[in-house]
């Protein structure tokens, strides 16, 4: 069933429940396409639809769900079973009194086959995203590992690497950034390490440029705690294992 579309006051406060940052991010038809997935999710453990996007060329995919540890992780895994990549994200929280967080996260992405790439993702490919995604948070797919693929990753060297973190305006080490090579399921393997680091991502940014993939993850401990100098070491090693697994020895850049 198809619901009707939503009001422009629910609509006003959709967006009010959002970061100011997404408010200046989008324009008001986006805003309205991303309204509409959250409301036609009711009671599934996600939603996911296309919208009409200003940016760029590639295919605009909206996902919202119950905000919660390693949830960009598992996005990132269905993407990848479902041969898409991804080109560019930015991943917000929407809060709502009374109720359960929810992960606005939104994808520019492309075909993973070059072959495929000036092909549209049909509404098809989305459904059948929708319905992995689901099938993953709910705990009735496994997601296909990365080594598993018959086709050969390419993995960026190690010393293409920058990974370092970022001071907020309070002086908390709570943005990590990355700056490497691009390679088909990047973001899996970025968004795993941090939930293998037990450390919970509050909000995104990723951009691909040419052969290069700009990446930002504000993240808090689980608790909501600022990542400590202790822990900084520990995380940057866990993401420079991800981008290149099999350099035992890693040179980490960090400011």
């Amino acid at each position: 069933m198809t619901l009707a579309p939503p009001s422009e006051e629910s609509v006003t406060a959709f967006a009010a429940t959002l970061p100011a940052s997404y408010r200046k991010n989008f324009e008001s038809s986006a805003v309205l396409q991303h309204s509409r997935i959250a409301l036609e999710r009711e009671g599934a453990s996600a939603n996911v639809g296309s919208f009409v996007s200003s940016r760029g060329s590639s295919d605009a995919i909206c996902v919202v769900a119950d905000d919660q540890p390693g949830l960009l992780a598992t996005i990132s895994a269905a993407l990848v079973m479902c041969g898409l990549d991804v080109i560019e994200a930015e991943a917000y929280t929407r809060r709502v009194e009374d109720r359960h967080d929810e992960a606005v996260d939104v994808f520019w992405v492309r075909h993973e086959s070059a072959a495929r790439r000036a092909e549209p993702v049909s509404r098809e490919e989305i459904e059948q995203l929708r319905q992995t995604l689901i099938g993953l948070l709910d705990g009735k797919l496994e997601r296909r590992r990365l080594g598993d693929s018959q086709r050969p990753i390419a993995t960026p060297s190690s010393s293409e690497t920058v990974v370092r973190f970022i001071e907020n305006a309070d002086g908390h080490f709570s943005t990590l950034e990355v700056e490497t090579g691009d390679r088909s399921g990047l973001l899996l393997a970025l968004s795993q390490a941090l939930y293998n680091q037990r450390v919970q991502i509050v909000g995104s940014q990723v951009k691909t440029v040419g052969a290069r993939v700009y990446d930002r993850f504000h993240i808090t401990e689980l608790d909501g705690s600022p990542i400590g100098a202790p822990r900084r070491l520990e995380i940057q090693v866990a993401i420079l294992s991800a981008v290149d697994p099999v350099v035992e020895r890693q040179r980490i850049s960090a400011y």
